[in-house]
């Protein structure tokens, strides 16, 4: 299928590649700055915490909440409850009433100090025995004794016939006792009852003191359910449990509380929420969406199994001399000179041959006489006259490796000319062609030793214009790729040795006027 596409020209555009492996470059090295940016740290964070199972709990405990079920409903409940009681209610009517004014200011009192001392007096046994006193009449006088002793004596015969002296002095003075006014107002005198005594003025004080509107007012508040209740309820634990809870109803925390309990919204005004709406934001992000659909994907998997170990983009006025030797490895170690080929129409110069331009590399060809150095297996190196010129550069004293990704983006511009990327080490095998050109060909070639030769061409098109020519080298195979589409695989006699890079112009054949090939950049990955 790669075969078709290739010879129907129906692989990807270079410039397409080119701005695909770009982007994914760029892509790949945001992603590895996001990784260790503020950003997705606070959202590593914020996921942590709103997927906690403490955060779940809490968010429940808060989203059920209810002012019935608390505290402060029940410490309200309570007062309410309180406040309606029958006995403390009564005590807050009795407080402020004029009754219990007026029984504290007579309370204790003089005046009722005296009432007091009174009841206390007719309460008294002498009292009561002095109420419950006869009537008392003549007859219960001393005079009325002397009376009757008056008359006893008035009847006596001694007295009559004045035979006893005494008792007729006893007489005399007797009569004029009971002749005298005194005697007669004694003897004329009304019954005196307990109504006439002291004692019986005493109760009429009392009551007098008593029936005083403030005094029965007093003693009417004082046997009344009301001081009672009033007095019960005032020290009583009640009573300071209704002050105290009325105090805590009154505090800004209780106010507070209830209309955060009766918020029904009280979850979204919480730091919580603002975690969890910026978590939510976070993860609705762009940036954040993007992050996670590529940092498990395969997306970037070509780029992470290979690291850059060589790459030359050409960007100075010439061929990089830290990189590249402007001659054959083997001429530059024995010879410190350039040589070419004994079949080679082309000499090799060490800088006339090679321009670069707007970050592109040409190795020139051209028709031009010089003498220069030739290599003969037989005779060795002798000089010759060229008809050609041409450059070839190479890695082998800055760069070699065994295995990986061999990469150049190439335009190899003329069929005629044999322009070359390809690979070697320090022996003439194995030698591997990434590609070349020749006889309006592209040729992939691989010498694993002398006479033993792999190759596969493809048509002029893939000449004409810039192409990644690439080499996957694995221990197992080597793979030809243009522009990611395979073109030649190979599974025996792959190279086990290091290599180095060579890029080169020359001629078989002779060429009707000068050609180049332009080679835009050069890359070497090695698998991680």
């Amino acid at each position: 299928m790669s075969t078709l596409k290739l010879m129907l020209g129906l692989i990807p555009s270079t410039s397409k590649i080119e701005q695909e492996e770009k982007a994914l470059i760029a892509e790949l090295e945001k992603m590895i700055s996001f990784a260790s940016s503020a950003t997705l740290a606070r959202y590593n964070e914020l996921h942590e915490s709103v997927n906690s199972a403490s955060f779940k709990q809490k968010r429940r405990e808060i989203e059920s909440l209810t002012y019935k079920g608390s505290e402060e409903y029940a410490r309200e409940k309570e007062c309410l409850s309180l406040k309606k009681a029958k006995d403390i209610v009564l005590y807050f009517k009795t407080e402020g009433s004029q009754p219990l004014k007026n029984f504290i200011s007579l309370d204790g009192s003089s005046k009722i100090k005296e009432i007091e001392d009174l009841e206390r007096y007719i309460q008294s046994p002498e009292f009561r025995m002095k109420e419950k006193m006869k009537p008392i009449t003549f007859k219960n006088t001393e005079e009325y004794g002397k009376w009757l002793e008056y008359k006893k004596l008035k009847g006596d015969k001694e007295v009559k016939k004045n035979l006893n002296p005494d008792k007729v002095r006893n007489y005399e003075e007797l009569k004029m006792f009971v002749t005298s006014a005194a005697f007669l107002v004694k003897k004329n005198m009304k019954p005196v009852t307990f109504k006439d005594t002291p004692e019986y003025q005493k109760l009429l004080e009392f009551r007098s003191k008593l029936g005083a509107s403030d005094v029965a007012s007093y003693y009417k508040f004082k046997a009344s359910k009301e001081l009672a209740n009033y007095l019960q309820v005032k020290d009583s634990a009640r009573l300071k449990r209704l002050a105290e809870l009325q105090e805590y109803l009154k505090t800004k925390e209780f106010s507070e509380r209830k209309e955060y309990l009766l918020d029904r919204k009280r979850f979204e005004k919480s730091e919580m929420f603002k975690e969890l709406r910026e978590y939510t934001d976070l993860k609705n992000s762009a940036d954040i969406k993007w992050y996670f659909s590529v940092k498990d994907s395969n997306k970037f998997d070509l780029l992470r199994q290979r690291e850059l170990k060589f790459s030359d983009e050409f960007e100075g006025t010439a061929p990089d001399s830290s990189k590249w030797l402007n001659r054959y490895y083997w001429g530059d170690k024995l010879l410190h000179d350039s040589y070419s080929i004994a079949t080679d129409l082309h000499c090799y110069t060490p800088s006339d041959n090679f321009e670069v331009r707007h970050s592109v590399l040409r190795i020139i060809t051209r028709p031009q006489k010089t003498t220069g150095k030739v290599w003969d297996q037989e005779r060795g190196f002798y000089s010759k006259e060229f008809p050609f010129t041409s450059g070839i550069i190479n890695t082998g004293s800055s760069f070699r490796q065994k295995y990986g990704i061999f990469s150049a983006k190439i335009k190899l511009t003329d069929q005629h000319v044999r322009n070359a990327f390809w690979l070697i080490g320090d022996r003439i095998t194995p030698h591997i062609d990434v590609c070349r050109s020749g006889n309006g060909k592209v040729w992939f070639d691989l010498f694993t030793s002398p006479g033993n030769h792999y190759k596969k061409s493809i048509g002029s098109k893939y000449l004409s214009d810039f192409f990644i020519f690439t080499l996957e080298w694995r221990p197992e195979s080597l793979i030809w790729k243009i522009n990611g589409v395979e073109v030649m695989r190979q599974t025996g006699g792959v190279p086990q040795e290091e290599m180095f890079i060579n890029l080169a112009g020359g001629v078989d054949k002779p060429i009707g006027g000068i050609s180049s090939m332009e080679v835009d950049w050069v890359r070497v990955y090695q698998f991680k």
